[in-house]
Formats: C-alpha cells, sequence, structure tokens
C-alpha cells in the first residue's frame, strides 16, 4: 500500500482506488499544499480512480473562495474518475465541485459512505 501523510491530508492507493482525505479546518490556500502532494503522486500510482473523503474536514471559505477552490480542484483532477464522500450537510457544496468536473469533461459524483462511492468508481473500471 502506499500511503503518503501530511497536516490535514492523507493519501493512499488501496485496491486500485487513490484514496484521499481531508479532516480539520480547510482555510484558504491549504488546497495548494494538497494540490501539489496529489499531482506528484498521483501519476507515479497509476490509477484514473480517486475517492475525496472530506468528512472530517470543516471548509472556512467564503463564497468566492469556495469557487475558485472548486474550479482549482477541478483543473488539478483532470483526467480522474472521482467519487465526493460526503457528510450530508457537506452535499451542496460538494455538487458544485461534480458540476465543475463535469463541465472539464470528467465523471464525477458525490455520496455519503465509502462504499458506495467505492462500487460507482469500480463499476466502469
Amino acid at each position: 500500500m502506499t500511503t503518503y501523510s501530511m497536516e490535514g491530508f492523507t493519501l493512499r492507493l488501496v485496491d486500485g482506488i487513490i484514496e484521499l482525505h481531508t479532516d480539520g479546518e480547510q482555510g484558504p490556500g491549504t488546497e495548494d499544499a494538497h494540490a501539489r502532494a496529489f499531482s506528484a503522486i498521483a501519476d507515479k500510482l497509476h490509477s484514473r480512480l480517486v475517492m475525496y473523503d472530506i468528512r472530517s474536514a470543516s471548509f472556512v471559505l467564503s463564497d468566492i473562495e469556495r469557487a475558485e477552490r472548486t474550479r482549482f480542484v477541478a483543473r488539478i483532477a483532470t483526467g480522474y474518475r472521482i467519487a465526493y464522500v460526503v457528510r450530508p450537510d457537506q452535499m451542496e457544496a460538494a455538487e458544485e465541485f461534480v458540476t465543475a468536473h463535469r463541465r472539464l469533461g470528467d465523471a464525477a459524483a458525490c455520496f455519503t459512505s465509502k462504499g458506495e462511492a467505492r462500487d460507482w468508481l469500480k463499476a466502469d473500471a
């Protein structure tokens, strides 16, 4: 198993799926370090499937910062099939990410459990 960890962010390769986990308070700028880690490691993992679990994170962002982060994350993950695992109260914001991914031609969806996300990711793999 391949694992990379830094404060507030973990990346693991599990059964052919790149699992990202974000926890703690996520404010403006925190996505930069996470994106650098993802970009440096993901291509070496030979998988285009990503499960991004944000259930343990709280995002402290203005509307403009959230919109910028949404576009930024979608660009970083271009070419990946991505499943967001979210709490019910995060669903509306996560759907904005899904829309941004789809605008770039990528498959993306939101789920409230890792099992559902994993099933969706593997369905077309």
